[in-house]
């Protein structure tokens, strides 16, 4: 939140106020565009913007909900509900995002156990689920969002942060990309999900436009001066730019994240004379700490304003802007700090002296044959073979060597025993030979809406293949 100074009856007044609250309040900024939906052709500025949130938060308020409630969204990216999340944190509410391809019975457990008081499903206009009349409120005097982790384990974690620290996250990247108040963002990635969070809070910090997309998402694209991809998103991105004028294409610079990013995909959006970046993020630090202006190298550059690290038996450890409150626990907050005050991060990592290279999960990590493997290393050099479009690899037992290495892959075209053929014969001299997968099967695991594919879906997914 900003302070802003309010007269009322002669004095001089400091509130607590949101960022559209003081844009609407200002007369040079208060007429100017600051959302423009391309889904339905209309365009709000920041007054209007303003207005339309506290009418939502008045709608919230009439069901019950209050400062500490908690509230549930869920529904794909649209107006209604970014209204209902900026709603929520005007009223000082816990927002909670999820993922709606979650089931629904899912969806109440997660909502009893992070006690909400209403579940909003933005896709629909059925009336708003009650979840349970005595659900707790928390004495908090502020706004708090609530992200739900991956959950690899099948329980994922609601990490906590409040506005400011997702202001702090967010200058950081609007300093290296050069987003200013002139600009504009695509809402190009879920609200649910923190990079899309990140979106939002880059758009408020500058005062600048966000877009929400229309359904040909690729042309609205081409609207915004930037967009956040991940990098299956890229390469649609460039086969579609590529049956337009030059002239269409208003898009200065792009943020890609979410996965290993191919070279390939780099160098095929420079060519189109975009900007590309390479970014790494945490949800615990409210998105993006890590990122740099593309250049053709590995790494992911280094830590963006605010940010610090340091690296502790490969792992990399991470506190300052954007550092989460705690996880949200039966009420309380639990630290997500260790001991020294740091996150770890389960992230290895090497620092060369100029920049950081994410080397996988700590916890991917297994044993064949006395060898580590670390997949990620694996799946970086697979995914630069032209015919593959997306690889992951995970160990299954071996009775000799422990674990082995096996290969789930997408490739351009259908798979079949000649590409995985293929596949094989140029990956003899690219890695060590106890490194190469000794099978390989499709990739059938589909993201359900996520950024990322679960490797718990996707170790149940290569059970099931290896039982058929």
């Amino acid at each position: 939140m900003l302070l802003w100074p309010i007269k009322h009856s002669g004095k001089i007044i400091v509130m607590q106020l949101l960022p559209w609250q003081i844009y609407a309040h200002q007369p040079q900024k208060q007429a100017q565009i600051a959302l423009r939906d391309h889904s339905q052709g209309v365009a709000f500025s920041w007054l209007e913007l303003a207005q339309q949130i506290s009418a939502k938060l008045a709608w919230l308020t009439a069901l019950g909900l209050s400062a500490g409630s908690g509230v549930a969204l869920s529904g794909k990216n649209s107006f209604e509900l970014l209204l209902c999340y900026l709603a929520g944190l005007q009223g000082n509410m816990r927002v909670l995002g999820i993922n709606p391809a979650f089931p629904r019975e899912k969806i109440h457990q997660l909502c009893v156990t992070h006690q909400i008081l209403y579940w909003i499903d933005c896709t629909h206009t059925e009336k708003p689920m009650a979840i349970s009349p005595m659900a707790d409120r928390v004495e908090r005097h502020e706004g708090l969002t609530l992200t739900l982790t991956s959950g690899s384990t099948g329980q994922p974690k609601a990490i906590v942060h409040n506005v400011q620290a997702h202001l702090a996250n967010a200058a950081g990247v609007c300093a290296l990309m050069a987003f200013t108040s002139d600009k504009s963002w695509l809402l190009s990635l879920p609200l649910y999900h923190v990079s899309g969070q990140g979106i939002v809070w880059r758009w408020l910090a500058q005062g600048a436009e966000l877009h929400v997309p229309s359904v040909d998402f690729y042309a609205s694209v081409l609207q915004a001066s930037h967009v956040s991809l991940v990098p299956t998103q890229a390469l649609r991105l460039f086969d579609y730019v590529a049956t337009k004028p030059k002239s269409a294409v208003q898009t200065q610079a792009i943020l890609l994240g979410g996965a290993n990013i191919p070279l390939e995909i780099t160098q095929k959006l420079t060519a189109l004379g975009l900007q590309t970046y390479a970014g790494y993020g945490m949800t615990e630090m409210a998105s993006t700490v890590f990122a740099k202006r593309c250049d053709g190298q590995s790494g992911v550059g280094q830590p963006l304003l605010g940010r610090e690290f340091q690296i502790v038996k490969d792992e990399i450890w991470l506190k300052g802007a954007g550092l989460a409150l705690g996880y949200w626990q039966q009420g309380h907050l639990q630290p997500v700090t260790n001991s020294q005050g740091w996150l770890a991060t389960k992230d290895k990592a090497i620092w060369d002296g100029e920049q950081l290279h994410i080397l996988g999960r700590l916890d991917n990590q297994f044993i064949s044959g006395g060898e580590n493997i670390q997949p990620e290393e694996i799946e970086q050099i697979i995914q630069q073979h032209p015919s593959v479009e997306q690889v992951f690899v995970l160990p299954v037992a071996d009775q000799e060597f422990g674990q082995r290495p096996v290969a789930m892959v997408t490739f351009q075209q259908d798979f079949c025993q000649t590409a995985v053929q293929n596949l094989q014969d140029w990956l003899q001299d690219k890695i060590e030979r106890f490194k190469q997968p000794v099978r390989y099967f499709p990739l059938t695991v589909k993201s359900q809406g996520n950024i990322k594919i679960s490797r718990a879906s996707l170790k149940q997914a290569l059970a099931d293949l290896i039982r058929a």
